[in-house]
């Protein structure tokens, strides 16, 4: 009996694995021998093989799902070798980022493929990790690409984006920073409430990455949300805050200032998604003051993707000043079985049909016991007003990213505000208003049923307005 279930055991094995290489990625025999080639010599020995990874993994853009199964199988060697040959050749020697470079660009075509949350659960991270990380990184910041192109990349921005990308994960490290640092032992100038000399090499580089063009500045957005959210950070937090503050009310109108702009918002809209209240409470009126003229200002008009930034930021900064509950008044839809439905008597179904009417109807005249109590904070109308505006813009990604807005918002309001949410949302669809109001209406009205905010008793008002839309608008429109 134990031969005969080892046997099933391998069957369903041997089945699972031909599943995989058959539907999953049929090149897997292909990439697996270039894979193991490059463990065995610790490096990447011939550049071609990388442009044949690369060339197989683009094919998957848009169903990054099937690599995920063999992430870790790639990830983690790919990785092991940047971290043994890192320790091996040291950070001062020129070879290490000739190895590492090859084997970047093919964890950021991963990354680009499958998205930096799947791929980064492979890399180390043990505490010592840290300073070589912040080391290699160095290193590399000090050269520059020699071209833009994808197709010729000698890899120097892949690796500086697996390594920002390596160090958000680093600085999660449940121990005081100033702990870690080796070099707190030879500074004795050091303040008590001064940052560690590691934290500032983290700043600096990352301010300088916030500048970038390129995805460098999502990745440095993304690695300061985890640094300066630490319950560690805070002389950080507040010096990073003021830096932003001269940059969101620079005058300046070149090129490099505009990347900074962009890079700064950004990072601070990346923080209030990852902090929590009580580290965030504190700047929101700084926040919110540069933020709120910066939307108005010509910079803000001339670029949609300053506009969507300001919005993300926006929505995150009255997400925080809201407190964060599950509406009690919200609608939830049951779902029922086809056997259910066919087994339920007559008196049963009767029975039921009468209670959803009576809950509809009682939905009219809900107060939810804890509306009454709840404080609204007045600075909560101006960011309605902000994400409505973004509603009305002239591009999708905004008006996208504000209909994302208002459903959080409205997720953490009283009912009674929340109607009031949804008039001045249908007010989008009056006829003076152009095709981008309407589309901008009809996503915040989607992503509000998507979130049970739009009850029954509101359908009335709703649906005479949608298919009066879907009447007087071709529908590739919106």
């Amino acid at each position: 009996m134990a031969e005969v279930g080892y046997n099933i055991e391998d069957d369903e094995l041997f089945s699972k694995e031909s599943l995989l290489q058959k539907y999953f990625l049929l090149e897997w025999n292909l990439v697996k021998s270039i894979l193991d080639d490059i463990v065995s010599n610790g490096r990447v020995p011939d550049s071609s093989s990388v442009h044949k990874i690369r060339s197989i993994m683009d094919k998957y853009q848009e169903q990054g799902q099937l690599i995920e199964p063999y992430l870790e199988s790639i990830v983690s060697p790919l990785m092991f070798i940047v971290r043994s040959k890192t320790i091996e050749l040291g950070v001062v020697s020129d070879e290490i980022v000739e190895v590492i470079k090859p084997i970047c660009i093919i964890i950021y075509t991963l990354v680009t493929v499958c998205g930096y949350k799947a791929v980064i659960k492979f890399f180390p991270h043990q505490v010592s990790d840290l300073e070589l990380a912040v080391s290699l990184l160095e290193k590399c910041h000090d050269t520059t690409s020699v071209s833009s192109l994808r197709q010729e990349s000698t890899g120097e921005m892949e690796a500086k984006c697996v390594i920002l990308l390596w160090l958000s994960i680093l600085v999660l490290l449940p121990f005081d920073i100033s702990s870690i640092d080796t070099s707190i032992a030879n500074n004795d100038n050091l303040g008590k409430n001064e940052p560690a000399p590691l934290v500032m090499r983290i700043l600096g580089f990352s301010k300088d990455y916030l500048s970038n063009a390129g995805p460098m500045r999502t990745m440095a957005g993304l690695l300061l949300s985890k640094l300066l959210t630490r319950p560690d950070m805070p002389t950080a937090f507040t010096s990073f805050v003021e830096w932003t503050r001269e940059v969101l009310s620079s005058v300046a109108d070149d090129a490099i200032s505009h990347f900074r702009l962009l890079g700064a918002v950004e990072a601070l809209a990346a923080i209030f998604k990852a902090g929590g209240r009580k580290v965030l409470v504190t700047v929101v009126p700084v926040v919110w003051n540069d933020a709120s003229a910066l939307f108005k200002s010509g910079s803000a008009s001339r670029s949609p993707l300053l506009r969507k930034y300001l919005v993300k930021l926006t929505q995150r900064i009255g997400l925080t000043c809201l407190p964060r509950r599950t509406p009690s008044w919200r609608y939830v839809g049951k779902t029922s079985s086809l056997g259910q439905n066919i087994s339920r008597n007559a008196s049963t179904e009767t029975e039921h049909n009468q209670s959803m009417v009576d809950r509809s109807k009682s939905e009219e005249n809900f107060i939810c016991p804890e509306d009454e109590d709840m404080d609204i904070p007045e600075i909560i109308e101006d960011i309605i007003e902000i994400l409505l505006s973004g509603l009305r813009d002239t591009d999708t990604v905004v008006r996208w990213s504000a209909a994302k807005g208002i459903g959080r918002i409205t997720s953490c309001l009283t009912s009674a505000l929340s109607e009031e949410v949804l008039s001045s949302v249908l007010e989008l669809f009056s006829p003076g208003e152009g095709d981008g109001s309407w589309h901008g209406g009809c996503l915040a009205l989607a992503e509000l049923a998507r979130r049970g905010l739009l009850l029954p008793s509101s359908l009335p008002k709703v649906v005479p307005v949608v298919v009066k839309v879907g009447d007087l608008v071709p529908m590739h429109s919106i």
